[in-house]
């Protein structure tokens, strides 16, 4: 499943969005996504990714975009590491 889709779906169950408005470019402010709850996403997508998400990464993600690209970014970085192995 696509990152995105996993959001979408996180988002909806999780702070009552509606999945049409889980894009790319909307804020997590305009989907009335509050400070503590991105710590709690945070929580989440460490968990489900297996990656290292921390309260102060999820508090720097304004948009679904920048989430997507966190998580993306460090799924590259752990496939790359366990290329180098």
């Amino acid at each position: 499943m696509r990152v995105i889709e996993t959001l979408r779906e996180l988002f909806c169950r999780q702070y009552g969005c509606d999945p049409e408005d889980v894009e790319m470019p909307a804020t997590l402010d305009a989907l009335n996504i509050a400070p503590h709850e991105r710590a709690e996403m945070a929580l989440i997508l460490s968990e489900t990714y297996g990656v290292d998400m921390t309260r102060r990464d999820a508090a720097a993600c304004e948009t679904v975009e920048d989430v997507v690209a966190f998580v993306e970014d460090r799924l590259i970085e752990r496939e790359e590491q366990s290329h180098a192995n």
